[in-house]
């Protein structure tokens, strides 16, 4: 009876150690690495269902890095409070088909004009489009690919979150062409799942937004300025902005609550001679820190750009502010900005802004 056992016994112990070599050798045991690698992506926060849409493949595999010290084993800070956090999400082609996350807290940011991929100093820089569904968040071109950022507000009254915010920065390359509108669409809700997630497991009580279905266009501009339409039909961004002086057309998006919004004002030659801007939370905290040279100046210290004209509002919340800006380029055709036009155009758009965004008290300087 035992060596019946005992063979028995030894023939199972065979037919796993087969199992088990077949398991491993047929690739089994990858899938099984490469899908809890992104389970647990950027602490087991990933949307995993959105990124496979988004890279257009079931494998998928991730990479974490946890990018400041303070961590335990676990790689979360000691109060249990997250961020920053990054993340690589990458399909069969590796680098060539590869969506990057990275979330860090507004109290800790260091660069979101950087991350969200917009040059805060640049003229040309692409105008961003907001994703809509109730959510503060954006798309717009980056490098090959495109790039999601999504804010979110904490309502906490106590603990290290309060007053804070959570920013989620998605780069994403390699898979469909983002001229696709739902490839834009897939880009969004990744971002959105992934910061809803994000936030819950962080602490962060935020109101979240509705299912993205629908993303405008992404487009660099400069070459629809010579098509853009007359600046007294806009219903975007630069709604309510008249016409005046050689002013005539403008490019915009869709209104809605981007962290930052853009307003292109073109002559009737096609030339885009000002870019009205607005940014919010971490993004308007960036701005103040910043002159257009990239000289970093103390917070504590007032906005200082080289800027034609600039305002303000006191936004909800926590104090904050909102700022608000027109930038000018010189064609050599007219050298003297109009300043005039401007202050009142800059007006006219940030009081649009502040409104969508529930901020009040506006003041032009």
């Amino acid at each position: 009876m035992r060596r019946r056992a005992k063979r028995y016994g030894g023939i199972a112990l065979a037919l796993l150690a087969a199992a088990a070599g077949w398991f491993y050798f047929s690739g089994g045991f990858d899938r099984w690495r490469d899908e809890k690698s992104v389970a647990d992506a950027c602490d087991g926060t990933v949307a995993v269902d959105e990124v496979r849409a988004l890279l257009g493949t079931d494998d998928v595999s991730g990479t974490t890095r946890h990018m400041a010290l303070g961590k335990t084993a676990g790689g979360k800070d000691r109060d249990g409070s997250g961020p920053p956090v990054m993340c690589w999400l990458d399909g069969p082609g590796g680098f060539e088909q590869r969506a990057v996350v990275k979330m860090e807290w507004r109290s800790q940011a260091w660069g979101p004009h950087i991350e969200s991929g917009r040059d805060s100093s640049s003229f040309t820089a692409m105008v961003p489009v907001p994703i809509g569904a109730g959510w503060s968040g954006m798309e717009n071109l980056g490098g090959d690919g495109a790039k999601a950022t999504v804010v979110l507000d904490c309502r906490n009254t106590d603990g290290p979150r309060a007053g804070d915010s959570l920013t989620l920065f998605v780069h994403s390359w390699g898979s469909r062409p983002y001229k696709e509108a739902a490839q834009r669409v897939r880009l969004a809700r990744f971002a959105t799942r992934t910061a809803q997630a994000a936030a819950r497991e962080y602490g962060c009580d935020a109101r979240f937004g509705g299912r993205v279905r629908q993303v405008g266009p992404l487009e660099y501009g400069r070459s629809k300025y010579g098509e853009a339409p007359p600046l007294a039909k806009a219903g975007g961004t630069c709604a309510g902005i008249k016409p005046g002086w050689v002013i005539t057309r403008a490019h915009e998006t869709a209104a809605g609550r981007a962290p930052v919004e853009d307003c292109m004002l073109i002559d009737d030659k096609g030339q885009a001679l000002f870019r009205l801007s607005s940014y919010y939370g971490t993004f308007a905290d960036d701005q103040r820190k910043k002159t257009q040279t990239g000289r970093e100046l103390s917070s504590a210290k007032p906005l200082q750009t080289d800027f034609l004209v600039r305002a303000e509002a006191a936004c909800p919340g926590s104090p904050r502010q909102a700022v608000f800006v027109a930038d000018y380029r010189d064609y050599d055709h007219d050298p003297e900005p109009r300043r005039g036009y401007a202050r009142e155009a800059l007006r006219q758009f940030a009081e649009r802004s502040a409104a969508r965004h529930g901020c009040t008290d506006v003041k032009v300087f």
